[in-house]
Parts: C-alpha cells; structure tokens; sequence
C-alpha cells in the first residue's frame, strides 16, 4: 500500500481548507450548484440520446431541476451589490464616456436579470401568481445584454493589455542603460501585466460560455441541451477559479 508523503499530506489539507473556505461563501455554493446544474443538463442529454427509457434521465432532470432553484435562492440580494455599482458609475466624472455607458448598460442589465429572477422564485414558491415563461425571458434578454457589453469592456481592456506588454516586453530588451531597480521596476509590471491578461482571457470565456446559453434561452441560436451543458461547466469551473482563496 503507497503510503502518502507529509507533503502530500500537507497539500491535500490545504486544498481542503481552501475548498471549504469556497463553499463557505454564497457565491461558492452558487458555482457548486451551477455545476451540478449543468453537468446535470449535459448527462442527462447523453443518458437521453443513448437510452431514452433510463430511469437517470428523470433522475438528471431533477437534479438540473432543484440545483437551479436553490441557485435562486442563494442570489438573493444580488440586486443591492448591481445597485451600488450603478450609483457608482452615475457619480463618476465622466458618466456619459463610451465604456462608461457600456458599464451602465452591463449593471443594468444585471440587476433587472436578478429582479427577473427574484420574481420567478417568488413565483415559484406560491407569493406572487405571475407568468415565469415571460419572466424568464425577460430575465434571459437582460442577462444576454449584461453579458455582451461586459465582453466588449473586456476586449478594450485586453487591447490595452496587450500595447502595455508590447511596450514593456520592448523596454526589457533594451535594458542597458537602465539600473537595476528600473529593470526590477519593468519586471514587476510585466508580470502584473501578464497576469491581468490571463484573468481577461478567462472572463472572455466564462462571459462567452454565459452568452452562448442565453443566446440558446433566447433562441438566438441553436445548441444543442448538452453544449448548454458544458458552456454552463466552463463557466461554473472559471467562476470557482476565480473565487478559489490563495
């Protein structure tokens, strides 16, 4: 039997740690939940295309099912945190900037995809009687334009990264007459720099991910249940990535 080192021992605790720290938070359950969900949509629509009369499809189903109920539940509130970021960029200096109205439109469009789906729970539990198909539509468009413009923010922000990197990967090449603590200087920032790049990268495909499934809600397109299914995962995966404690 391999009997496991201390460092791996040490390493197993700390990755536990860091994952109970996740769930730990509202939005870490969330991901987790939105993994199941979509994980949930994925298999069932194998289990469905292989053996339609398995009792797992019902059991698939369900689990989609319940998984995105008590995501609903966990984003209560989310429209106070969209509401302070709206007030926010009302205030700013220059409110009516191109990507300052490409921020408005993006919180926005957030914070009524919340109020949306705020009311489909309602709904769903028995408070209000209104029509959650329409709700859910209504839900899906302004998640679907809260996304776009969050992706048009993101590829400005990655043109900027990249002329930064190209400036900075230039001035270490031309290193001579600098001093030590101005290479250090250039180094730090190329490294900040490498690393905002790599976190835009992966905003652009977990928004991407989201917009594929809302485009598909919305009937934009035409994917099929099981690529809605690991759009939902990638974005799920990044998102607890992102969040993951360091």
């Amino acid at each position: 039997m391999t009997i496991l080192s201390k460092g791996s021992v040490v390493r197993m605790s700390q990755l536990l740690e860091s994952f109970i720290k996740l769930l730990a938070q509202t939005s870490g359950k969330d991901k987790l939940a939105k993994i199941l969900q979509y994980g949930a949509k994925l298999f069932g629509y194998i289990v469905l295309k292989r053996a339609p009369k398995s009792e797992w499809v019902n059991i698939l189903k369900k689990l989609e099912t319940t998984s995105g109920s008590a995501r609903k539940v966990w984003r209560l509130g989310n429209t106070l945190g969209e509401q302070q970021k709206i007030m926010a960029l009302v205030k700013n200096g220059n409110p009516f900037a191109f990507l300052n109205i490409l921020a408005l439109i993006r919180q926005s469009g957030m914070y009524f995809y919340w109020i949306f789906d705020h009311l489909m729970l309602s709904t769903n539990i028995g408070f209000t009687k209104l029509d959650t198909v329409k709700l859910g539509y209504y839900s899906s468009v302004s998640w679907f334009f809260g996304l776009l413009c969050s992706i048009i923010i993101d590829l400005n922000s990655l043109s900027n990264v990249l002329k930064k990197e190209k400036t900075l990967k230039s001035s270490l090449l031309n290193t001579n007459n600098s001093t030590s603590e101005e290479n250090k200087s250039i180094t730090d920032q190329y490294k900040e720099v490498l690393k905002k790049k790599d976190e835009i990268y992966l905003n652009c495909v977990k928004n991407g991910a989201d917009l594929l499934i809302a485009s598909t809600l919305l009937k934009f397109s035409k994917f099929s249940q099981g690529t809605v299914g690991g759009a939902g995962i990638v974005s799920a995966l990044i998102g607890g990535y992102q969040m993951w404690p360091k």
